[in-house]
């Protein structure tokens, strides 16, 4: 008997002729002289790596992919319509921003700009009328920001007016109410709290920063007549503090 690398051989006679035989040097079984590889339990017997049956799965299955790619970009393109679907859904679905009341309001004036330095409000007297408290359109377009009060049955009430930089006539509970401040001033794009310093956005009262942003000033609803600015008299006598 001979031993090798390859694996182990016997030199045997059949009928006088010499054949030499093959033996698995794993499990001891015979094997084909030309075999690389052990047919009953895998073992090399030339050095080389076997291939294992479940890579010529997988390779089988990678080219039956790469033969039909109609299959794969099909696919590919449902799951993107499905994610733009559920993207479009959630936009418009999304609640809107900004202060409800100063969306509804129109534009009806030529939109304001303001310094960065800073501008006060100017202070006004205001006339009730008719169930509705009065101030001049004109002199809102002049000076852009003035402040004015109500007198309400049992109470004094703040009140503002300014002109937005969408062209919109804002009016507004003036007080900062964590703060109890009455006076604010416009600076760029913000109106901000004299107290406090707390700031928000001019054109829909979305707090900048301060501690006492989540109550900017309170918005109520206005109605130009002429030239006239109009506020219910009842939504004034009737408000209360948030806090």
């Amino acid at each position: 008997m001979q031993s090798t690398a390859e694996g182990n051989s016997n030199t045997i006679d059949i009928e006088g002729k010499e054949i030499m035989a093959k033996f698995c040097w794993q499990c001891g079984k015979p094997v084909m002289q030309e075999a690389d590889f052990c047919t009953h339990c895998g073992a090399s017997l030339t050095g080389k790596r076997p291939v294992r049956k479940e890579w010529n799965d997988k390779r089988e299955k990678v080219i039956g992919r790469l033969s039909t790619p109609g299959k794969g970009w099909t696919k590919r393109l449902f799951i993107a319509g499905v994610l733009a679907a559920g993207a479009g859904w959630v936009y418009v679905n999304m609640p809107d921003s900004g202060n409800a009341i100063i969306k509804a309001q129109p534009a009806i004036v030529q939109p304001a700009k303001y310094s960065p330095a800073g501008q006060q409000m100017f202070d006004t007297p205001a006339r009730v009328e008719n169930g509705k408290i009065i101030v001049p359109l004109d002199l809102v377009k002049d000076r852009k920001f003035i402040a004015f009060n109500y007198q309400a049955p049992n109470n004094l009430v703040p009140l503002l007016a300014y002109v937005s930089r969408e062209g919109k006539i804002v009016t507004a509970i003036s007080m900062c109410e964590p703060c109890n401040s009455q006076r604010f001033h416009m600076k760029g794009e913000d109106i901000v709290c004299n107290s406090c310093g707390t700031t928000w956005k001019i054109d829909n009262l979305e707090p900048v920063s301060g501690s006492c942003s989540k109550y900017p000033p309170d918005a109520i609803a206005n109605t130009v007549v002429g030239n006239e600015i109009q506020i219910d008299e009842q939504v004034a006598a009737q408000w209360q503090r948030r806090i």
